[in-house]
């Protein structure tokens, strides 16, 4: 059974695998990045105030 990311890491810290413990904190920093990103896109396509343009408005 699949114990998860979490308990991998873990071990890693127990037995200071220090490699390891970057790789897993490397994966984690992208797919938090890219889940924020999908999440800013979907968002933007679901609510139409919201504009994907860049630039300052001037109001």
């Amino acid at each position: 059974m699949y114990q998860g990311i979490g308990l991998e890491l873990l071990k890693a810290t127990t037995n200071r695998d220090y490699p390891l413990m970057q790789g897993i904190f490397l994966v984690m920093t992208i797919a938090i990045v890219l889940a924020n990103l999908l999440a800013e896109l979907v968002y933007s396509v679901l609510d139409p105030r919201i504009r994907v343009k860049g630039g300052a408005s001037h109001a």
